[in-house]
């Protein structure tokens, strides 16, 4: 059965097809993205859905519409060269120059996984970046988790899988783990044997280690089960955010830098010295910055909406 578009439904499907062509998406994977299924999307181009199109073209609309009212938020600077991000940026670098294990960790919120996605954003043929998750700590889920990443095939037991991987892999990779404090030392075993495999062959692979401030434990223990792990590590470097700096502050909001807000400065610059880190500033100021009211004032305000303390 043929429908009528209105002219609002007509604009939603170019809007669909804008999205489509700009970001290189297949249809499946547009309509998975606006939450509607691969043939859905294509009887409503056509003119073909048998059911009540109406709720699909709602669907639409909200999805659209939430984009639309994103981009009248704070959107926060996507990356920028704090004294921390650049710091954990370069151990990735040395990492994946000499190969073998590296950690970069620290306190929550101070830049860590900024500074692996503009590395990984950087050098995209050379690294990958997995972000680690108490569900895939265990050795076959990591493994297969790393193989649909560089591209490997994911075969069946976990031995052909990791030969898989290996061969997949080339001389200069570096891999990246983020969240490494949820993975046991055993995983961490298997990814060192990684970095071995190209060392034996006078080539190198890096593994480096991002996390929390428990991930140096997990890689410096006195135990037997560390010790190869230990002996493997060639940079390991602990933050806090107390080493966060003024400039760092002006580096992540220009726009205060620009209005010569010093005060205001001063104050995100002391939120981000405590637990709440750099993260916690940047909330703060988004949150103030849609209240329509990012003085000095407004941040006090909002801090006390939200139930800050410094």
């Amino acid at each position: 059965m043929d429908y009528t578009y209105s002219e609002r439904e007509l604009e939603l499907l170019a809007k669909v097809d804008e999205m489509q062509k700009s970001e290189g998406l297949s249809q499946k994977k547009v309509a998975e993205r606006l939450g509607i299924t691969d043939g859905t999307l294509s009887q409503l181009r056509n003119k073909k859905y048998n059911a009540n199109p109406h709720k699909i073209f709602d669907i639409l609309e909200n999805y659209f519409g939430a984009k639309e009212e994103a981009k009248l938020t704070y959107t926060e600077v996507s990356y920028a060269h704090t004294s921390i991000s650049t710091e954990i940026y370069d151990i990735i670098r040395v990492c994946q120059v000499k190969g073998g294990l590296a950690v970069a960790c620290g306190s929550a919120g101070i830049g860590k996984t900024k500074a692996a996605q503009q590395f990984v954003k950087e050098h995209k043929t050379h690294s990958v970046l997995i972000t680690v998750n108490p569900c895939l700590t265990a050795i076959k889920s990591l493994l297969k988790v790393i193989a649909v990443s560089i591209g490997a095939a994911v075969e069946k037991s976990r031995d052909e899988l990791w030969f898989s991987i290996a061969e997949t892999l080339s001389d200069g990779m570096v891999l990246i783990f983020d969240e490494a404090q949820h993975l046991p030392p055993k995983t961490i075993e298997v990814l060192r044997s990684f970095s071995d495999f190209f060392a034996d062959k006078g080539q190198t692979l890096g593994i480096c280690f991002v996390g929390n401030l428990e991930t140096v434990d997990r890689y410096s223990g006195k135990k037997a089960e560390f010790a190869q792990i230990a002996n493997r590590t060639k940079q390991k470097k602990v933050y806090t955010q107390e080493e966060i700096r003024r400039d760092d502050i002006t580096k992540l909001f220009p726009i205060l830098e620009a209005e010569k807000k010093e005060q205001e400065i001063d104050l995100l610059w002391n939120v981000s010295r405590t637990p709440q880190a750099l993260r916690g500033a940047i909330n703060l100021f988004s949150n103030a910055y849609d209240n329509e009211d990012y003085s000095y004032q407004g941040l006090i305000a909002m801090m006390k909406f939200m139930d800050m303390q410094i």
